[in-house]
């Protein structure tokens, strides 16, 4: 159980890492994206209670990313951190990219702020991936 706790949570921090520096280069790029942000019909307010998980979600996927990159790695037709980055890759195309296409559908949000969480979502997880394959013994 310990093989996927420890790097799960390293790739949280990365990730979440990630999030904040990512968030704040294309609020700071895309000053409309900021704006969206504060549009509390769309948005939690931050003093809302649940807005706490926004920085516990990247601890709880790297920890489930973890247990799946060892159940499937060997799938990754790749080696070193270019198989991890490429799990990476693969997680966010088949769950990332849909899940900002049902986003852009169901709320009212902009095309570019939808573009922005795909980027975002994809270099956390290539960075998640690359963790991984950094604890890989194999």
């Amino acid at each position: 159980m310990r093989d996927f706790i420890a790097p799960g949570l390293v790739a949280g921090c990365v990730m979440l890492a990630a999030s904040m520096m990512l968030g704040g280069l294309f609020s700071a790029v895309f000053p409309s994206t900021a704006a969206e942000y504060g549009n509390t019909s769309v948005f939690r307010p931050w003093s809302d209670p649940f807005m706490w998980y926004y920085f516990i979600h990247q601890f709880i996927m790297g920890v489930i990313l973890s247990y799946v990159w060892l159940k499937v790695k060997t799938l990754v037709k790749a080696h070193g951190l270019r198989r991890g980055m490429l799990f990476g890759a693969y997680v966010w195309a088949v769950f990332g990219l849909p899940g900002m296409l049902i986003s852009l559908s169901s709320f009212q949000i902009s095309i570019l702020l939808t573009l922005t969480w795909a980027c975002s979502v994809l270099v956390q997880y290539v960075l998640a991936g690359a963790v991984y394959a950094m604890f890989d013994k194999k």
